[in-house]
């Protein structure tokens, strides 16, 4: 079972000697499961644990957060989804101005060599790190070579003739091309959500709707109607989820309304976790509420058949 250990400037974390991989990891798509389950496999062969080291948020949103990306996943489901690559532990670095003002000698000596006593480094080929991103991997190598660890680049995971990659993954979530992340993932591209009290709109129409507001650094795919999952607790729902305000309601304010198909009860407070399957349409207007009623019926047996 992965443990899950917070780095302190205490150094008290105490893992051990270990093979490392090192990245923010967001979203955890194919290519950094390759990179930690290879980094898994090579502390097996050498008898050592394998520990993940990474952020417990994207070093942009302290360094520059006016520019700062949309993430993938929330804390919580990243470090779950590393723990299903079966590494030993995972560090989780608190990034604060403190951390980005390191320099990469200060980072290797404070947050790796005070932690963890690697053997060796697996990073992605353009690794960068320490104050400003002076650091690479050529900078790792050095590092490693004078305190006793070997780095190894880790190649790039292709798919469909480009590179997997977050920035990839982002794109493709962004312009609703749910598929090709979900493609690139490896799973399902995911949002996390609270219930809020909504319009009523739905009800009103016969397809009551949990309105949902989420974080705002959060990836939301681009404006239309998907066939989703949506679980609540342990109870697993098939959903149909509009995003974006929709042009029959111009005055509305939720942007992320999904109705489960099959649930009852007040969902108010609780927390809905969506995994995106296909888009089935754009938003749009419809001129009465017959008109929209039927169209929603009918993107929800379309989301039956897509779903099973």
């Amino acid at each position: 079972m992965t443990r899950t250990v917070t780095w302190t400037r205490e150094g008290d974390a105490a893992l051990g000697r270990a093979t490392i991989a090192i990245g923010v990891f967001d979203g955890v798509h194919l290519g950094h499961q390759a990179l930690i389950r290879d980094t898994v496999e090579q502390a097996r062969e050498a008898g050592v644990d394998s520990v993940v080291v990474t952020f417990d948020c994207d070093p942009d949103r302290v360094v520059s957060p006016a520019t700062a990306a949309p993430q993938l996943l929330d804390l919580e489901d990243k470090l779950a989804f590393i723990a299903e690559q079966g590494p030993s532990a995972i560090l989780v670095v608190p990034f604060d101005a403190e951390v980005a003002a390191m320099t990469p000698e200060s980072f290797v000596h404070e947050v790796l060599l005070a932690s963890v006593r690697p053997v060796a480094a697996l990073v992605g080929y353009d690794f960068r790190f320490g104050r400003a991103a002076q650091g690479d991997v050529a900078t790792l190598e050095s590092l490693g070579s004078e305190n006793g660890f070997v780095v190894v680049a880790h190649d790039l995971v292709m798919a469909d003739g480009a590179p997997v990659t977050s920035t990839r993954v982002r794109a493709a979530v962004a312009a609703g091309d749910v598929a090709l992340a979900s493609a690139l993932l490896g799973r399902p591209h995911r949002l996390r959500g609270c219930v809020v009290r909504g319009r009523g709109a739905g009800t009103g129409l016969g397809v009551p709707t949990a309105n949902l507001t989420v974080h705002h650094e959060s990836a939301v795919p681009a404006d239309g109607v998907y066939a989703a999952y949506a679980t609540v607790g342990t109870a697993r729902y098939p959903a149909a989820v509009s995003l974006g305000i929709p042009p029959t309601f111009p005055d509305a304010h939720d942007r992320v309304e999904a109705h489960l198909i099959g649930a009852s009860g007040d969902l108010t407070g609780e927390t809905v976790v969506l995994e995106f399957v296909e888009r089935l349409r754009d938003q749009r207007r419809f001129d009465s509420d017959e008109e929209l009623s039927s169209a929603i019926k009918t993107d929800v047996e379309k989301i039956r058949r897509i779903l099973g």
